[in-house]
């Protein structure tokens, strides 16, 4: 008793202390000035000043940006950086500088950023990479800010310099008004045109903003109000105060040959989402809930370790889980689109040829290989799924989210859940080990059941290659679908009019191109082999009481 307690005791502290070096305690504060420098109507640079006070014993390292997001060398946008109020030197790291200067003096740190290609971002865009075209610019903080380093929980202020009357800004960094820290700073999303677009929404007092650019198949007001409503469910889901939140969209080229890309990513206050323009609202709608739920995952429920990868089971999979129940007490899912988005889990699940794969195997492989990297998210969710009887798993995390001073300090978010349900360490270790994951038949019982399938494994039948002047197909097995419906190598690829990734039971249907012209093949991209996977399979309800009980089973209730 008296060593929890000693923990508990600890924890409060280390919370303190941490609060104490986020208000400052009058300190003052390190600040970022970020200008866009427009020259013949054109964007040349962004402009970018930080002020700060030196560390007390005359040597302050400043960390430039580097890698993030499986991209390096992000050092190569940063030009012109001087320093004023010392002398500086290259550090151990090439990304990194040391000043020396007086015990405490003012120093001011300039440079620019510049465009790293003349490009506009396509589906294969590296979000770590600054974004500045002649109209438009969008930059992560992981790119762009200049830091110093070990310094991050310290109190920071963020502003814009002058712009053009005809531009608009927006980043989440400036809707914190109190606790703002450095490393919030370093992390936020910064996004500028003169096509943007900005609209707001009010959740428990506080403004929710969507800043966009782009011409979409749906409204910026339907983007905005269910932006607002994933917000509030997300907040209900959590039990937690609402905050000021920010949500940008761009488009990525790709559409006009059918490829499809969409993805975000979490920030301090806010995230950043990118997309091709042919990705309608409804697949919008779980990225944001599952975006916002980093809020949490990632965020309050407690530290994470670096690298943070071998977690991504718990802060990204358990994410998805939370982000389909908060959806449907959203409103914005019926039982038919959880049902969907399940099933889709399910089958990419069991024809992942990471299934087996290791946690720590995994975490190595993440940036590298797609399976690997969609297979924490999958794993995380239905391992969830089935210890969440009657709940309780959204149960534990609302606890892990009042009670996080509560826990060891440095404990992190993993650690803290599965330590607070000791009985599951032994599924723990399973799953950890790549057991597979099988969901119970009456996981849903007010639903319907989970059952087994089998179907032909999702193989396309083709390869193909970039050239100069388009992308064309490479190799088409003889044996397969594809050839007998008509595709050879060497036709040139126009665009994808149709296709589910990943199932083999929906055709693919492809505009392609020869010497005889352009021509529309459709075949089901069906393998030899067979996987086997698990369903929900619905029943047919008696009642709206049936229904409604159904709902509430989706979203998380207990039901008695």
């Amino acid at each position: 008793m008296f060593g929890r307690l000693a923990l508990m005791v600890l924890a409060l502290a280390a919370s303190s202390h941490a609060d104490v070096l986020r208000a400052g305690d009058g300190a003052e504060p390190v600040d970022f000035l970020v200008t866009p420098v427009v020259g013949a109507g054109e964007l040349e640079r962004l402009e970018i000043v930080v002020r700060l006070t030196g560390d007390p014993d005359g040597r302050t390292t400043l960390a430039l940006p580097n890698r993030w997001a499986g991209s390096d060398a992000l050092i190569e946008s940063i030009e012109a950086l001087t320093v004023d109020g010392g002398t500086t030197a290259e550090g151990e790291d090439p990304a990194s500088r040391v000043v020396t200067h007086a015990p405490g003096a003012p120093l001011v740190v300039r440079y620019r950023l510049r465009a790293a290609g003349t490009a506009d971002p396509g589906p294969d865009y590296e979000k770590a990479r600054p974004v500045l075209r002649p109209s438009c610019f969008y930059v992560h903080g992981e790119g762009v800010f200049v830091t110093p380093e070990g310094r991050e929980e310290e109190p920071a202020r963020f502003r814009w310099g002058s712009k053009p009357s005809d531009w608009r800004l927006a980043s989440d960094a400036e809707m914190v008004a109190d606790g703002l820290t450095v490393g919030d700073v370093s992390e936020a999303i910064l996004i500028g045109g003169t096509d943007l677009r900005i609209l707001e929404r009010r959740i428990g007092g506080h403004p929710i903003r969507l800043a966009l650019r782009g011409q979409w198949s749906f409204s910026d007001d339907g983007l905005a109000d269910a932006a607002a409503r994933i917000v509030a469910a997300g907040n209900a889901y959590f039990g937690a105060q609402a905050v000021p939140y920010l949500i940008t969209l761009i488009p990525l080229t790709g559409a006009e040959t059918g490829a499809t890309s969409y993805g975000g990513t979490g920030r301090a206050a806010g995230f950043a989402l990118a997309s091709t323009t042919n990705v309608g609202l409804d697949r919008f709608l779980f990225t944001l809930a599952h975006e916002y739920g980093h809020r949490w995952f990632g965020g309050s429920l407690g530290p994470i370790p670096d690298p943070d990868a071998p977690e991504y089971w718990f802060t990204e999979g358990f994410g998805d889980f939370a982000a389909a129940q908060s959806l449907v007490r959203a409103g914005l899912w019926d039982e038919a689109v959880y049902a969907a988005h399940l099933n889709a889990t399910l089958l990419r699940y069991a024809s992942s040829s990471a299934r087996t794969l290791a946690n720590v195997e995994l975490a190595e492989r993440f940036w590298t290989d797609p399976a690997a990297m969609q297979m924490p998210y999958d794993r995380g969710h239905l391992f969830a799924l089935t210890l969440d009887r009657n709940g309780a798993v959204g149960a534990a995390l609302r606890r892990m989210a009042a009670s996080a001073a509560s826990f060891p300090a440095g404990e992190t978010q993993a650690a803290r859940f599965v330590r607070a349900h000791a009985p599951i360490f032994r599924e723990v270790d399973a799953m950890l080990r790549g057991v597979p994951i099988a969901l119970p038949r009456d996981l849903f019982a007010a639903c319907g059941t989970i059952e087994w399938a089998e179907q032909p494994v999702y193989v396309p039948g083709y390869t193909a290659e970039e050239r100069a002047d388009g992308r064309y197909f490479a190799t088409v097995e003889e044996a397969s679908p594809a050839w007998t419906a008509g595709l050879r190598p060497g036709m040139r690829y126009i665009r994808r009019e149709s296709f589910r990734p990943n199932d083999a039971t929906v055709p693919i249907v492809m505009r392609v191109a020869d010497a005889a012209g352009e021509r529309v093949l459709r075949w089901l991209p069906q393998g030899r082999q067979t996987v086997r996977f698990q369903m929900l399979s619905l029943f047919p309800f008696s009642g709206e009481e049936a229904r409604r009980a159904c709902l509430a089973r989706l979203a998380g209730a207990a039901l008695s």
